[in-house]
């Protein structure tokens, strides 16, 4: 066996997205990095060959993961970015976004969420804003994180609009077949 044969490979999967934006299925999360230990971890694993990096404006990582991402050499289009906005950003959605692509040292970002339900009139409220993000090209894509799914109907009733992602905690441990074919039914992450 050759060495490259011998290094493991990160899984290629994905999923398609509303858009036809497509969702590398493994993706590099950065909660609780910081500093230069955000730097050399994202580049360790995009040098691995992870192609979608996971951060939030509540990490205070952006920043770092921008600097990752520029220094790696690879094109801005062969990187999948999730960002999300914490729930109390209600009312400067926008402003956070702005904040977040500034820090991140992009003009987008690949997929915006929510990061968890807050009050749930505030966050139905921040919805359209999501949608107007979208809409400007400013998120490929749009979502929520850690919701249950009359919240995500309720988005939909909103707006008409679902969300693209229902980024959930998952394990073996968690797996709930039903939850999955809920989500399936609604198109959100529908595969490709």
């Amino acid at each position: 066996m050759t060495e490259a044969a011998s290094q493991p490979q990160i899984p290629t999967d994905a999923v398609t997205l509303d858009e036809g934006n497509l969702m590398p299925l493994l993706g590099f999360g950065t909660w609780q990095i910081k500093g230069t230990d955000a730097v050399r971890a994202t580049a360790a694993a995009l040098a691995a060959g992870y192609r979608h990096v996971d951060t939030a404006t509540v990490y205070g990582n952006e920043q770092q993961v921008g600097t990752a991402l520029r220094e790696s050499g690879l094109a801005r289009d062969e990187i999948f970015v999730t960002t999300k906005c914490p729930p109390n950003n209600a009312g400067r959605e926008l402003e956070t976004l702005h904040e977040s692509l500034e820090a991140l040292g992009t003009d987008h970002v690949d997929l915006w969420l929510i990061h968890w339900p807050g009050d749930v009139s505030s966050t139905r409220g921040m919805w359209p804003a999501f949608i107007e993000a979208r809409d400007a090209g400013l998120a490929r894509s749009i979502g929520v994180s850690n919701f249950d799914l009359g919240l995500v109907d309720a988005l939909q009733s909103d707006t008409g609009r679902l969300p693209a992602v229902n980024q959930i905690e998952w394990s073996p441990k968690l797996f709930d077949a039903d939850v999955l074919e809920a989500h399936r039914a609604r198109g959100i992450g529908r595969e490709g």
